[in-house]
């Protein structure tokens, strides 16, 4: 099978997930935070549901305060207060009075129109009936939060596809969703090769071993993604063995299947192979990338899984998945493409010529400009220059060098620093 480029690497992925489809389920509000909604979402109410105060102060008829100065006050008496969650008052017009009035408090109705703070008036009593003097115009509208301003009844808040994050909670429960429509959350193996590979938390290591980085990368990427990810270690790092949790996998109904290691050319890399024998009709093996050309997808003639057989090195692992599998996940559940930025690069690139290039590097800002450096240390088993990345930058295939200044396609990490 031969390589394929990237682009034509993504029509096939999103192709295969076109074929399939999730099922749906009401998720409870406090349990919504990473879900995928399954269609748009509509304000239900007003929010505000009336006009009411946004500070603490008095509610007047802008009107009779339209000749105050500081050497000519105008002198109102106060006719009550209300503080937020009472009801409204009987008398609906100003009668030449005020309200003093709490910050979220409803504003009188009829021709109150205007809030003046507590802080621009004097109060002062006169035989003990409240009044302020106004010093300036009050104008209409000051200090208000109109009825709807927030939210309007009947407008779409959310769309379909979007991801439930803490802000969208409490955005819907202020208009009094308790549950949300939500797709079901994938069901994601991963199973680890390499028989070099021993678990994360080993301590004593031997030389010629190393430490599992890729399966706990993928579980915790893909369960903030709003997954349920099972990681499988190889207990024994052969055919049998790998076709053993395969099997397993298939018939506990797993909807996606991650496997790292095992798909490039050497003598031990039996993953591909094994694949084909379990059932799995291969879609493209190799892309013109780097790192991660060896990269595999394919689905399940019987169940119909997705399989992706990402390379072993740990920088491979990660790009297979952040672009790839991502692409799979997001046409599954129809929430578009990602938007990168366009920015320009600070000093050359070399680059394989043919391959697009996904390099570790960091947006940076100068005097409000922003552009992007390649970071030291792109060799696809180096981790410490992840830590300092916040990007992907990524290179078209065409040429073997950048040159400085030249805008190139950028990948921004959420929740890293920029």
């Amino acid at each position: 099978m031969s390589m394929i480029t990237y682009q034509k690497a993504i029509e096939i992925i999103q192709a295969a997930a076109g074929k399939r489809s999730l099922q749906e389920e009401k998720v409870s509000l406090l349990q919504a935070v990473g879900r995928i909604l399954t269609e748009d979402l509509y304000s239900r109410e007003d929010l505000p549901a009336q006009d009411n105060s946004a500070m603490d102060g008095f509610a007047v008829k802008s009107e009779v305060t339209l000749l105050a100065t500081a050497e000519s006050p105008c002198l109102l008496p106060v006719m009550g207060y209300i503080a937020a969650g009472d009801a409204l008052p009987l008398q609906k017009n100003s009668a030449g009075g005020v309200y003093g009035i709490m910050t979220g408090a409803l504003i009188p109705e009829g021709d109150f129109d205007a809030v003046v703070k507590v802080e621009d008036v004097e109060v002062f009593c006169d035989g003990g009936v409240s009044s302020i003097r106004i010093k300036a115009p009050v104008p209409v509208g000051n200090n208000i939060r109109p009825q709807g301003s927030d939210f309007t009844k009947g407008t779409r808040i959310l769309k379909r596809g979007h991801r439930l994050g803490h802000e969208d909670v409490m955005a819907l429960a202020a208009l009094g969703y308790t549950e949300i429509p939500a797709f079901k959350k994938l069901r994601v193996g991963v199973i680890s090769t390499g028989k070099e590979i021993v678990p994360f938390a080993t301590q004593d290591i031997a030389v010629e071993q190393v430490r599992n980085s890729s399966a706990p990368f993928l579980r915790s990427y893909f369960c903030s993604l709003g997954c349920d990810v099972d990681v499988f270690e190889q207990s024994e790092d052969n055919a049998s063995g790998f076709g053993e949790k395969f099997a397993h996998l298939m018939s506990e109904n797993y909807d996606l299947v991650l496997t790292t290691g095992g798909v490039s050319m050497g003598n031990w890399d039996y993953v591909t192979n094994s694949l084909q024998k379990l059932g799995v009709k291969t879609e493209f093996h190799k892309v013109a990338i780097r790192p991660g050309k060896p990269l595999l997808f394919g689905v399940h003639e019987k169940t119909g899984a997705a399989v992706f057989g990402l390379p072993g090195n740990p920088v491979s692992t990660a790009i297979g998945a952040s672009f790839f599998v991502t692409s799979y996940l997001k046409a599954l559940r129809g929430q578009g493409c990602e938007q990168s930025l366009q920015l320009p690069v600070i000093g050359s690139i070399k680059k394989p010529q043919g391959l697009r290039s996904f390099f570790k590097a960091r947006i940076e800002q100068n005097d409000g400009v922003s552009r992007v450096r390649i970071l030291p240390g792109q060799g696809s088993y180096m981790l410490h220059s992840l830590l300092e990345a916040n990007c992907w930058a990524v290179v078209s295939e065409e040429g073997d060098r950048v040159a400085e200044g030249t805008t190139v396609e950028v990948h921004p990490w959420e929740g890293r620093t920029l």
